[in-house]
């Protein structure tokens, strides 16, 4: 590993010319001395690998690597991994952006933390914006997990200590693949820090996975949940299961016909922890009432 490189900024290309430039401007604006950018075309069938040739052209810290053929973001992302030579690394998804200034505002207060994790927005096609920002604690896995850091089990909107994905893959073939990957990592981590500072830009497109409703990809959204279910910090981790049965219901509504989620019993003062919202205590209880929980 090069002592001389702080950051390995990962950017997956796909079929993103449009977003591009401005993804890998946002880059520039990030105040960074020492890092550098893994651009990895996965076979584009647009001019992305042709605008990101350009960059690592004009720009020393960008390098460009090219798939010979198509094989997903997972694959793109693991050999951008392999390639990485930071002593830290973040994900930057090709039609997302930064705002100016946060990446250098997350190594600032990283300290002796092996992930930091910031402000992300989710740019929405057919709604306002929603924004969440951690907490500026400073949590070990099992506190984050207890935090319900599964609902932002992100890749992007973290940087990581790069020897923590040193025995961890993205999983080939899979959708949803943060879910399955970003527990693994984390529960590597000594310290997970919260920076308050900056934002993430997550562009919602049509089409795009996360943004799909059909029974495979609800499929592999709801097993997904059902692994990181399995872990053992969540024996007892109820507002999960709630979300995962959230999930099966809407896969069976779309022609889904297998029982994805096991049974699982949840005691009734489960209603009346801190932190549930009316919507969730609703959920609770009809799945209460329908015997599922």
């Amino acid at each position: 590993m090069s002592s001389q490189i702080h950051l390995t900024i990962i950017v997956p290309i796909y079929n993103v010319a449009p977003y591009l430039d401005k993804c890998l401007g946002s880059i520039l604006q990030q105040n960074l001395n020492s890092y550098e950018v893994i651009m990895v075309n996965d076979a584009s069938e647009d001019e992305g690998g042709t605008i990101a040739k350009s960059w690592s052209e004009k720009f020393p810290q960008f390098k460009y690597i090219e798939h010979e053929h198509n094989s997903g973001l997972s694959a793109a992302r693991n050999t951008a991994l392999e390639h990485a030579q930071g002593e830290f690394v973040t994900f930057l998804d090709s039609d997302d952006y930064l705002e100016e200034n946060t990446l250098s505002s997350c190594l600032s207060e990283i300290a002796d933390a092996d992930v930091i994790e910031y402000p992300i927005q989710k740019n929405c096609i057919d709604r306002k914006p929603v924004k969440w920002t951690p907490n500026s604690k400073t949590l070990s896995f099992e506190e984050w997990m207890k935090d319900n850091g599964f609902n932002h089990c992100y890749a992007v909107n973290k940087v990581y200590r790069l020897s923590l994905w040193n025995d961890v893959k993205f999983p080939i073939g899979l959708n949803f693949e943060d879910i399955r990957t970003i527990p693994q990592v984390l529960q590597k981590a000594n310290k997970i820090k919260g920076c308050q500072k900056g934002t993430y830009y997550y562009c919602e497109r049509a089409g795009s996975i996360s943004n799909t409703m059909n029974t495979e990809n609800l499929k592999d959204f709801t097993t997904a949940l059902v692994e990181l279910l399995s872990h053992p910090l969540n024996t007892h981790n109820h507002t999960l299961y709630i979300r995962a049965l959230n999930a099966q219901t809407t896969y069976q509504r779309y022609g889904g016909k297998s029982q994805l989620v096991p049974r699982r019993h949840i005691p009734w003062s489960y209603f009346l922890e801190d932190g549930l919202n009316t919507r969730e205590r609703i959920k609770f209880l009809w799945y209460k009432i329908t015997r599922h929980a």
